[in-house]
């Protein structure tokens, strides 16, 4: 099963998110981060950010993530798991070496898991905003 097809089976396309589905918002955050030639686990990761809940959408659609391991690789998985759990916008304040997480623990990542964070964060942000990127 592609990484698309499984978001589907997991109801995305029914789910409202900013005015549209969430499987709309979570393909037009990959086709985003692919645009800017993004390595392909921070596009994976871009697909499935908000899988498990974050703290802005708190509607989590699988808590499984050996399988979603299995399906986007592990890289990506990390970072989906990173991305979920992070207490945004305050997780960015003291870097990668006190990265925040919403539940109010703290867990180190190396500059580059977080620079690919950020990065997600950013392209989540805009795929919010102008229409232009809706599809």
């Amino acid at each position: 099963m592609s990484p698309r097809e499984y978001l589907i089976s997991l109801g995305t396309q029914t789910l409202e998110h900013s005015g549209r589905t969430l499987y709309q918002h979570l393909c037009n955050v990959e086709d985003i981060l692919r645009i800017c030639r993004m390595d392909d686990d921070v596009c994976l990761a871009g697909l499935y950010h908000s899988v498990y809940g974050t703290n802005y959408y708190g509607i989590k659609t699988t808590n499984d993530r050996e399988l979603i391991k299995s399906i986007i690789g592990e890289k990506a998985e990390y970072l989906v798991f990173l991305f979920c759990n992070a207490d945004r916008p305050n997780c960015w304040e003291k870097g990668a070496n006190q990265f925040k997480f919403f539940n109010g623990s703290y867990v180190n990542i190396n500059n580059d898991v977080f620079e690919k964070l950020k990065f997600i964060d950013k392209v989540n942000h805009i795929e919010h905003g102008p229409i232009l990127f809706r599809g």
